[in-house]
């Protein structure tokens, strides 16, 4: 027998609920963190016999009061969605996350979130967890709200890695620290990005190496500037690639990039929309005494992307 899809709900479209389990949160990047609060709240909603639920927001919040330039986002909001559905939940609820919203004062944000929706037994949330208007609401407050409801609240404490947290903003400085290693581990998969392709300088074809010259949305992280050892799906075909991003340092005044090597793959990738995974931290991107040299070194690099294993959660994502 399969398994029923999860149901992927805006809160316009959604029938009242009867009663159930929820975990409540943004879910940037579904780190291990995201996962162990989810867990919880599906091992309560099976043993009460209720829909496990996931609540979050079409956007981040930070999207309504950031330039985008400084945001720093781990996941387009549609793949944080996809991958709630896939988290083992019964339902996602996606709460439409404005203006007029955003000024709910904290009752009136959790009757939004939870009351109108149906009646809740259990509520699984970080410790940290703030709500409501400029984040006033505190555990708290939730716990008087939740005494008056007959639900029950788990504030849990943040899961810990390596003697720190595991939380977003974590990941974030690790991917900016070039500490990929670490933030692949506290996501439980490989960091993935969306870019597309557009026309680049073609140095690296003069060279003998090909790239796809990458623009990434930008409100996402961008990795430290290095090369790195990643994959990338075409056409329904994974490709190791070599990745560099920021400044090639053997070309005088050339601006920052990102381009990626696709290993075996022949065609023409302009104006497609690609995720790239990466798997690995190579080397920082630095000068070279001749071409020669910097050719050296990139055929170095592609030896070592070609040898790197595919891990088997990139199969897993690919399909969101």
């Amino acid at each position: 027998m399969s398994t029923p899809s999860p149901r992927i709900i805006p809160v316009s479209d959604e029938p009242r609920l009867v009663a159930f389990v929820c975990a409540i949160g943004v879910f940037d990047g579904l780190h291990e963190g995201h996962r162990f609060l989810i867990d919880e709240a599906i091992g309560q909603a099976r043993r009460l016999g209720l829909p496990a639920v996931a609540i979050t927001f079409d956007r981040d919040p930070d999207e309504l009061f950031l330039e985008p330039a400084a945001q720093r986002k781990l996941l387009i909001n549609e793949d944080r969605i996809s991958m709630l559905a896939a988290s083992g939940v019964d339902v996602v609820l996606v709460i439409p996350f404005d203006a007029a919203f955003a000024s709910k004062k904290p009752l009136e944000f959790l009757n939004a979130v939870l009351a109108a929706h149906g009646t809740v037994r259990g509520i699984h949330i970080g410790s940290d967890f703030r709500f409501g208007y400029h984040a006033i609401g505190t555990v708290d407050d939730l716990r008087l709200w939740s005494a008056e409801h007959d639900c029950e609240i788990f504030a849990h404490r943040l899961l810990s890695s390596e003697g720190l947290p595991v939380t977003a903003t974590r990941i974030r400085d690790a991917l900016q620290a070039g500490e990929l290693a670490l933030a692949n581990r506290l996501l439980a998969r490989p960091h993935f990005l969306w870019a597309r392709v557009a026309e680049g300088r073609s140095m690296g074809r003069q060279l003998g190496f090909p790239t796809a010259n990458l623009e990434l949305e930008e409100r996402l992280v961008k990795p430290a500037d290095g090369v790195y050892a990643g994959v990338v799906e075409v056409a329904g075909e994974l490709y190791r690639t070599a990745v560099s991003v920021g400044v090639p340092a053997t070309f005088a005044g050339a601006p920052p990039t990102i381009e990626a090597h696709l290993l075996d793959f022949e065609g023409d990738l302009y104006g497609q929309r690609l995720r790239i995974f990466f798997l690995e931290y190579l080397r920082e991107m630095r000068g070279f005494a001749s071409v020669e040299e910097l050719q050296r070194t990139v055929q170095h690099n592609i030896a070592q992307a070609r040898a790197i294993p595919i891990p088997k959660s990139v199969s897993r994502y690919r399909a969101l």
